[in-house]
């Protein structure tokens, strides 16, 4: 396992995944246990609209976790109906920044709980996650 290079700054990049917005209510993992790669940080995710959302009064809750479907939530928020309705447009995921740091072995998951469910009837999402990590050396 590489170590980090002292003296170097920041890496910027982001992993785009693009997901069904589930259909009914039942607890939904989109992405389950994700390797992130060495260490780094989740410093923005944004939901973008690939396929608009259709469902009558639609609304869905929305957790990124460090780890399984059992993990650190470390992003939350309620998707709407509106958030979905245009293609292109995209929603912030507020975040909760003292959990974002993956270590080499943690993995992401994204999940759509039953709590508080509306169902959706059709849409599509490319959440684009930032990161930030530090150059990588060999010892």
């Amino acid at each position: 396992m590489p170590n980090e290079a002292s003296g170097a700054g920041w890496i910027h990049d982001h992993k785009p995944i693009t997901v069904s917005i589930p259909p009914g209510t039942a607890q939904v993992s989109s992405v389950l246990s994700l390797p992130m790669g060495f260490r780094e940080a989740i410093v923005g995710i944004r939901a973008v609209v690939k396929v608009a959302a259709t469902g009558a009064g639609a609304s869905r809750v929305l957790n990124f976790r460090r780890g399984s479907a059992s993990g650190t939530v470390i992003a939350t928020t309620t998707y709407v109906l509106a958030d979905g309705a245009t293609v292109g447009s995209f929603k912030v995921i507020p975040m909760s920044a003292g959990d974002a740091d993956f270590l080499d072995g943690d993995t992401l998951t994204i999940e759509w709980p039953t709590a508080g469910a509306v169902a959706f009837t059709a849409g599509e999402l490319t959440f684009i996650i930032y990161t930030r990590k530090r150059v990588q050396q060999r010892n």
